[in-house]
């Protein structure tokens, strides 16, 4: 068993938070699981930039200690999170954003990633930093147990798999809308606007969801909140049980778009699934409504109108077609 080596990127105003993480994983040191590398580890005479980008291309598993400091340095924010973020996108590395203190990090490039502690309540706020540092450090030790569980990679060097063009094409553009959809989150201030243009995005991604389908699987295990939108625009059009789980977690736990057409592909879904999949997208219906109490949506009604519409429907199919 290989450890899973990893890099530590932080301000060094931040340097005690660190350090404090660092004696949480202890135990997963000592049991040989993981290896840490930060900055302080470059050796005299060695160029530390360098350094730096060697270690942010070999590491499996890279923390980002998010605070107002971390944000504001060009170079942690910049070069660091840049070449984390194109390693992430080649599905070469995991990316674990924790949350320190209060800053802006919704308006950053990590409001695409999931934030741990998982309620996105900076450490800090916490009534308790030894709860949120061990709450942190159990979701690290998950990721570093999957990773592990995870088969070696092999040299495929010498047997180079040449994609067909045609999926090159549709990757290039998937990739196009995403970042589009992105952008207009984070670009356009809330409201009806932005709604809309959201909406223009999404009927692109549905007319490409056909040429798409092969990228399904991949899509919704993407970090990305566009791909997961690229990923339920192909269940638009290719609902089936084997999917209802993943969008019953996107409606509670995702942007309120995603997590609207989420609840629209299960919609459509209770028009056209076959019978004997009633029972399985009923109980669906059901935990998408707990998981959506659980997140708090407050005022935003429509995810659930759009369930209960769903189960209305999926009631009175279910009745005709136990009466046939």
């Amino acid at each position: 068993m290989q450890p899973v080596k990893c890099f530590y990127s932080y301000s060094h105003a931040d340097k005690g938070f660190r350090e404090t993480l660092s004696n949480y994983l202890a135990p997963l040191r000592q049991q040989k699981k993981i290896t840490e590398w930060y900055d302080r580890n470059i050796e005299p005479g060695k160029k530390w930039d360098q350094e730096i980008s060697d270690q942010i291309d070999s590491v499996d598993l890279i923390f980002f200690l998010i605070t107002a400091e971390f944000l504001a340095s060009d170079y942690c924010f910049g070069v660091e999170v840049e070449k984390a973020f194109k390693r992430l996108k080649n599905k070469e590395v995991r990316i674990v954003p924790i949350l320190i203190k209060p800053c802006l990090w919704d308006q950053s490039r990590f409001s695409e990633l999931q934030m741990i502690p998982r309620d996105a309540k900076p450490v800090t706020l916490s009534t308790s930093a030894d709860n949120a540092f061990f709450e942190v450090a159990a979701e690290i030790k998950n990721i570093v147990n999957d990773l592990i569980a995870q088969p070696e990679k092999t040299d495929t060097s010498k047997n180079i798999y040449k994609f067909d063009h045609s999926l090159d094409l549709v990757r290039t553009q998937i990739n196009s809308y995403a970042g589009l959809y992105e952008r207009v989150r984070q670009q356009m201030q809330p409201g009806n606007d932005r709604t809309i243009r959201m909406q223009e995005v999404f009927e692109k991604m549905k007319k490409l969801s056909f040429a798409a389908y092969p990228f399904l699987d991949e899509l919704q295990k993407s970090p990305l909140p566009g791909e997961h939108l690229m990923a339920v625009a192909i269940l638009h059009e290719f609902c089936n049980e084997g999917y209802f789980d993943y969008l019953t977690d996107l409606i509670g736990a995702e942007k309120p778009f995603v997590g609207y057409q989420a609840a629209m592909a299960l919609r459509i879904a209770a028009a056209s699934v076959h019978p004997r999949s009633y029972d399985k997208l009923y109980a669906a219906v059901q935990q998408a409504k707990i998981n959506l109490d659980k997140a708090e949506a407050g005022i935003d009604s429509d995810r659930r109108k759009i369930l209960i519409d769903t189960e209305t429907e999926l009631q009175r199919n279910m009745a005709a077609f136990s009466t046939k």
